[in-house]
């Protein structure tokens, strides 16, 4: 009994394969004319947007961090924090950026992607006097008050192709 259901079973499953390849040269030998088939998925929605609902507490990071003021204010934004000697550093770029024009700067986010533990977007930082900068940033959920800080990496190499 048990041979004659696979058996059965197999046969089925070679009918079923020839109708899919009699199907498939069906549709290969069709006239241009004829409409193109879709691919469909059942009962699983497309996305509108990744991550949607990062887009404007990510804005309000970047925001924090580009306008001039002192590292201090700053530092909840940064993944770890700014040291007291980067603090030094920062807060004299920051008034040379300032001297030259560049602050504020603003920001547009695009193909925001979340991961496990961390979210990449690509930012474009738009300086006060023009000069322009994109670079995929990383940020990592932590206790700013957006929610959210910059990763160190990021901020070391947004700050260098910045100047």
């Amino acid at each position: 009994m048990i041979l004659k259901t696979l058996v059965t079973g197999m046969a089925a499953a070679a009918v079923v394969a020839a109708a899919a390849g009699g199907v498939t040269s069906i549709a290969a030998s069709a006239s241009p004319a004829s409409p193109a088939i879709q691919p469909v998925v059942w009962d699983i929605p497309f996305p509108q947007a990744p991550a949607p609902e990062l887009q404007q507490p990510l804005l309000a990071t970047l925001q924090a961090l580009g306008t001039t003021g002192p590292s201090s204010a700053k530092s909840p934004y940064v993944e770890g924090g700014i040291g007291r000697i980067e603090g030094r550093v920062a807060d004299g770029k920051i008034r040379e950026a300032a001297a030259a024009g560049k602050f504020p700067l603003s920001f547009t986010i695009a193909n925001i992607d979340q991961e496990d533990g961390f979210v990449s977007a690509d930012v474009t930082a738009t300086a006060a006097n023009g000069g322009t900068a994109s670079q995929n940033i990383q940020f990592v959920p932590g206790p700013s008050p957006t929610g959210w800080q910059m990763s160190k990496q990021s901020l070391v190499a947004l700050m260098s192709s910045v100047g």
